[in-house]
């Protein structure tokens, strides 16, 4: 194997640099060598390039965490995979001692190191992952649709904390990747109606053919008044994907309902009417990563239920990874591969 690769590397504010790095080695005997075949663009990976930074990152770091790879060397430590098996990476790698993983919360770990965010991730040629982190991938299942294992694992961890029934109504409030899982997710468990709601166009186009009853643009309509006219009292469950939508969750939730917070915006501080929370008798849910559901996410992706071919709009090589992140930054894709083998 060669010595060096292509990486994107995180050097400080708005600056992601594609250079040439050594190829990692291993370091621990439960660690293992993969070769990238595509990795996933990320909402964080955008807030992490933006100026300034929505969401923070070590400089130094190769970004990418929502990665498809095959093994190409493993530790002596590694038991389960071989040379050439594929897989998909839970890209949080808990300590499992601290109280938090002694507790069955390894995604609330206290030493948590994150893969494109404190440890090198994926945009890349290669990649070091703990054996404990990788999920093998059956044959049946393709590469880029293996590539949503990573945020379909974190959207089945929310959705088991609200656990929707048939009949019973959802908002969705954005409708990037993530909302769009949530949306057809929620669709194949029989919620109706479905409400989505995205300012952008072509994101609005998807949610319908995602799933979604109706979809409102919050900057031509009255959100609440749509869900109202559809609902009578609101919707029983509403999902914020976005990061700092947690007063609208709130407003179009029925009384008795329950908001879901999955989006991460390390800059938003939203105004809260907190009586509206009391009178409402609402619950408000946090959701943070993946937790015992990449298995799962490995066999519903496998399982054809979901459709998701057509959510990826673009796969572009890893030397034009700038642009890949420019296209979800501009609103103009929704699902954007990066591949390091291609040019």
């Amino acid at each position: 194997m060669k010595e060096m690769m292509r990486a994107a590397v995180f050097e400080g504010e708005g600056r992601l640099v594609l250079k040439e790095v050594p190829i990692p080695e291993i370091q621990r005997p439960d660690q293992m060598i993969g070769k990238i075949e595509v990795c996933s663009i990320c909402g964080t990976d955008v807030h992490m390039t933006n100026v300034p930074a929505g969401y923070p990152a070590t400089p130094g770091t190769i970004l990418g965490h929502e990665l498809v790879a095959s093994v190409v060397k493993v530790g002596s430590g590694v038991t389960q995979f071989h040379v050439g098996d594929r897989f998909v990476v839970n890209p949080n790698e808990y300590c499992g001692t601290c109280q938090y993983c002694r507790n069955n919360l390894p995604n609330e770990c206290e030493s948590i190191e994150a893969m494109g965010i404190d440890v090198d991730g994926g945009f890349a040629e290669y990649v070091r992952v703990a054996e404990k982190m990788a999920y093998k991938l059956p044959d049946t299942l393709s590469t880029p649709i293996a590539a949503y294992a990573e945020p379909l694992a974190c959207v089945l961890n929310g959705a088991d904390k609200i656990r929707v029934n048939p009949a019973e109504s959802i908002c969705v409030v954005g409708a990037g990747p993530v909302g769009l899982l949530f949306i057809q997710l929620l669709k194949a468990a029989g919620a109706k109606p479905i409400i989505a709601v995205e300012p952008n166009a072509l994101r609005r186009e998807y949610a319908l053919k995602c799933g979604a009853d109706v979809c409102v643009d919050p900057t031509q309509e009255d959100v609440r008044e749509v869900v109202v006219r559809l609902t009578e009292i609101g919707v029983d469950y509403a999902i914020d994907v976005v990061g700092n939508q947690m007063p609208v969750t709130i407003d179009v939730i029925r009384k008795g309902g329950t908001c879901l917070l999955m989006g991460n915006n390390a800059r938003a501080n939203p105004n809260i009417v907190q009586s509206q929370i009391t009178y409402k008798e609402a619950r408000v849910l946090g959701t943070w990563l993946a937790n015992a559901s990449f298995g799962q996410a490995v066999k519903l992706l496998d399982s054809g239920l979901l459709n998701l071919d057509f959510m990826i709009t673009h796969t572009l090589p890893l030397k034009e990874i700038h642009e890949a992140i420019d296209i979800l930054r501009r609103g103009e894709g929704v699902e954007v591969l990066v591949n390091p083998n291609l040019g």
